[in-house]
């Protein structure tokens, strides 16, 4: 592009562009257009015949009343109305018959169609018109310049009334608009002038080639768009056509995108529209760019548009399982498989945002695949469904929503609450709690057994087991044999409740135990003197050893009686030992009893029953 023309498109005044050069709006292929630098070559003028009347052009019929005959006549060398074209009676004019019959009249005044670097001129007169000129002066600018053409040839029609063409009028200064002035003067020396005839632009005009706008049709397939072609600018001055590089072309397809033409004023751009809106049936696609003019305007000039059509095709989701079994204190996962129907086959979708309610979501990969995680523990049996996203930024515009469902069955976790307990001084240990499940329910099954460790950590050993309430609670009292330890209640759970453990509870009493005991001699004789003799142990780790300097009460129960009588005490020895003596007054039964103190239980000893005669 020379330097002139690249100043020039920078200069250009407003003027929309279609992209075939012709009527802004119609877009014919690039092949249609005609070829700007081309000359025309003017016709021949023909001989006039003797009469005055063009020799291939048969003399015309009298018009009807009131319109005007297309061609002049010697008889009438003024017609009312222009002869072809509609020209259009200039402003101001003036016009001399040197014959003193009929002076030149112009029709249609302006730029060739094809070139508007020609100016064509339409005139008709009652002799041969022999020249025709123009003066074109400059509508911008504080001191236009008035530019003279001369050389106009005969393109067509007859020298009497044709049409007439100028050479390329490359003494233009620059380009814009210019009002235009014509002349005319025919073989009897008459001569006419037009002030005003027209106004012209002349102005450099984009010239397309090899464009395309690709695919024909938009689905999930076919989500991009192509466009290429190459522009070039024509000269009209010079009449050179140029590749128009390194301009900014913009694409328009849903959203705005932008390329630079090459050296060769070539165009490639490859574009991924996001359809706007839910349900698009086809997409506006265009592209253009801007002329900057000298009066601060842009003109738009259009370089190609099309509309796609966008088909949306069905999609599918197959999941691995429709229904799983989960713990609870697990979380609900799903994988499976996106897909798509196109030409009446099921494909694998890749890239499709999927989700499983509003926190649980993915991307299909390779092959459809996707594994989807709730981020929340479900409490209780429950249905999932997993569904193509209904994000419409995120949702495939090119696939229909769907979705599956699967079915989650909890495994309940069962609750346990040792809420409250301890051990007395007689060793029984008091039992006070409830149980329910994760779902907010009590398990079906109730059965809890009670377990003893010595560390709390291993060794757990069942002692027993009762059944909870139908609310789940419980209260109740059982005696255990080794005070000391760690206690915890256990329930084996059922198909759709797992096994539960309570909280562990720790106690530190000390068991202690009376050996040994005796009451003699048997029979004994009334009046006598009965011994009770016995051993009072303590339990220190897993051994039992003596428990000196311990009170122990010795009991009787009278035969058929049902309470008890305390009939004495004693203190026990280094060893453990005790012994205390009382008189025989009639048949029962003796005990000893150690009344426990501090974290010590009470011991009760073996009852002997004596026979008093």
């Amino acid at each position: 592009m020379s330097a002139a023309l690249g100043a020039a498109l920078l200069a250009a005044p407003a003027l929309a562009y279609a992209a075939d050069g012709g009527t802004p709006g119609q877009y014919p292929a690039a092949t249609a257009t005609t070829d700007p630098t081309a000359d025309p070559t003017p016709a021949d003028p023909t001989t006039s015949a003797p009469s005055g009347t063009p020799s291939d052009t048969p003399a015309p019929s009298d018009p009807p009343i009131g319109e005007p005959s297309d061609t002049p006549t010697s008889a009438d060398p003024t017609p009312s109305d222009p002869p072809s074209g509609d020209p259009t009676a200039a402003p101001s004019s003036s016009a001399t018959a040197a014959d003193g019959t009929g002076a030149p009249v112009f029709g249609d005044v302006g730029s060739d169609p094809s070139d508007a670097g020609f100016l064509t001129v339409a005139v008709s007169s009652d002799s041969a018109i022999t020249e025709v000129s123009a003066d074109l002066t400059e509508l911008r600018g504080t001191d236009p310049a008035t530019i003279a053409v001369t050389g106009f040839t005969l393109v067509s029609g007859t020298p009497q009334d044709g049409v007439w063409r100028s050479p390329r009028m490359s003494q233009l200064p620059s380009y814009g608009s210019y009002d235009v002035t014509v002349s005319a003067q025919d073989s009897d020396a008459d001569s006419s002038s037009s002030a005003h005839a027209t106004t012209v632009d002349v102005e450099p005009k984009p010239v397309f080639a090899d464009r395309s706008i690709s695919p024909a049709v938009l689905d999930v397939e076919h989500t991009h768009v192509t466009l290429g072609g190459r522009i070039s600018l024509f000269d009209p001055i010079t009449g050179d056509t140029s590749p128009l590089a390194g301009k900014t072309l913009s694409v328009v397809a849903e959203n705005g995108y932008s390329t630079v033409t090459a050296a060769d004023g070539s165009y490639a751009i490859d574009v991924a529209p996001k359809l706007n809106g839910d349900n698009a049936t086809s997409v506006p696609v265009s592209l253009s760019f801007w002329i900057a003019n000298p009066d601060g305007t842009n003109t738009y000039v259009l370089v190609d548009s099309k509309t796609l059509p966008v088909v949306v095709s069905p999609s599918r989701i197959r999941l691995d399982h429709s229904s799983v079994r989960i713990k609870f204190g697990a979380k609900a996962s799903s994988s499976g498989v996106v897909e798509y129907l196109y030409d009446g086959t099921w494909r694998p979708a890749k890239g499709v945002a999927v989700d499983m309610g509003y926190y649980a979501t993915a991307t299909s990969g390779a092959g459809g695949r996707f594994t989807l995680t709730d981020p929340y523990i479900p409490y209780d049996d429950g249905t999932f469904t997993v569904e193509t996203t209904r994000d419409s930024y995120l949702a495939d515009p090119y696939l229909t929503a769907s979705h599956a469902q699967f079915k989650v069955d909890v495994i309940n976790k069962t609750n346990i609450c040792f809420c409250s307990s301890w051990i007395d001084e007689y060793s029984d240990l008091h039992i006070q709690g409830s149980m329910n499940a994760s779902n907010g329910k009590v398990p079906p099954n109730r059965k809890l057994y009670l377990q003893q460790s010595a560390d709390g950590k291993t060794g757990w050993k069942s002692l027993g087991w009762f059944t909870a309430k139908s609310d789940g609670t419980f209260n109740l009292d059982g005696y255990v044999s080794v005070p000391k330890g760690y206690w915890r209640l256990y329930s084996a759970g059922s198909s759709d409740y797992q096994s539960g453990y309570s909280n562990s509870v720790h106690f530190n009493r000390t068991a202690t135990r009376i050996t040994g005991f005796n009451a003699g001699p048997e029979p004994v004789r009334k009046g006598h003197t009965v011994t009770t003799t016995g051993t009072l142990q303590r339990l220190s780790g897993t051994k039992w050893v003596a428990f000196d300097k311990q009170r122990v009460h010795i009991l009787f129960q009278a035969k058929g009686k049902k309470s008890w009588t305390e009939s004495g005490s004693v203190k026990t020895d280094s060893h453990g030992h005790f012994t205390a003596r009382f008189t025989a007054k009639q048949d029962g039964t003796w005990v000893g009893f150690y009344v426990a103190s501090g974290s010590y239980v009470d011991a009760e000893s073996y009852h002997d029953y004596v026979d008093v005669r």
